[in-house]
């Protein structure tokens, strides 16, 4: 039993683990932000972008700009970072939006392949 970590130690490790998330978060937003379009080049659509929650490899995901209460994304600010939760549960405390691909004209236009 002496192997284990008292509950402090682990306390302090998923701080640090969760502080190393947000700056990879934080670094993610601040170079990529600038390369996406705020209109969608298919249908002329505003824009607004997050990244996933994925902690090991966030991707990029266009919503459209104006919120719904139905929508299909939460999103909430990680640090400096917009990170959008796919399907939220119902008590979500931030707003939904839509996938700017579910009502784009040309979504096929701008979807990458599957790997």
């Amino acid at each position: 039993m002496d192997d284990v970590l008292p509950l402090r130690e682990l306390l302090l490790m998923d701080e640090d683990v969760r502080r190393r998330l947000r700056d990879l978060r934080a670094y993610r937003w601040r170079t990529g932000i600038a390369s996406h379009p705020t209109t969608c080049d298919a249908d002329g659509v505003e824009l607004l972008w997050a990244l996933t929650e994925d902690p090991k490899d966030p991707k990029w995901i266009p919503l459209v700009a104006t919120p719904r209460p139905d929508g299909a994304v939460g999103i909430y600010r990680d640090g400096g970072a917009r990170i959008a939760r796919v399907n939220p549960p119902p008590g979500f405390p931030c707003g939904r939006w839509d996938t700017h691909f579910a009502t784009c004209h040309d979504p096929d236009r701008y979807r990458r392949p599957r790997t």
